[in-house]
C-alpha cells in the first residue's frame, strides 16, 4: 500500500461525497498504520489519526455493515457467535474492540476460561 497515495484519494472521495470509498480507505490506512505501516510523509502520526476518526464518523452508515466477529483472549472459542448481545447472553465478559486482530473485530472472555480463571 502506498499510503501517500491512499490518503489523496481519501481526501478526494471525501470531496466528491463518495462516502463509501472515503470510508474503505480510512479502515485501510488504520489497519495499514496499526501493523506498522509508515505514514505519509508530510503529515504526523497524530494529523492522519484525527483526519480518519473524522472521516470514519462523518462517513458512519456508509458501506456494507460491519460484522460482529468474536474471539477469546485465552483460547480459540467464539466462532459462531453473530453478536455481542448473545456473547453477552451465553456468559461473554470484557468484551472489547480489537480491529488489528487478523482473526476477529472483538475479544473478549469466554465463558469456560472466564471460570477457570475464577477458580
Amino acid at each position: 500500500m502506498d499510503p501517500n497515495q491512499t490518503f489523496l484519494d481519501m481526501f478526494a472521495a471525501m470531496k466528491d461525497k463518495d462516502f463509501e470509498t472515503a470510508r474503505e480507505l480510512a479502515l485501510a490506512l488504520k489497519g495499514w498504520f496499526a501493523n506498522g505501516g509508515f505514514y505519509p510523509h508530510q503529515y504526523t502520526p497524530e494529523a492522519m489519526h484525527c483526519y480518519i476518526a473524522s472521516v470514519l464518523r462523518r462517513t458512519f452508515g456508509h458501506g456494507p455493515d460491519p460484522v460482529f466477529s468474536l474471539v477469546c483472549r485465552y483460547c480459540d472459542a467464539g466462532e459462531g457467535i453473530a453478536t455481542e448481545e448473545d456473547a453477552i447472553g451465553e456468559g461473554w465478559s470484557e468484551i472489547e474492540p480489537a480491529f488489528a486482530l487478523p482473526q476477529a473485530n472483538y475479544c473478549g472472555v469466554c465463558p469456560d476460561c472466564r471460570i477457570t480463571a475464577d477458580n
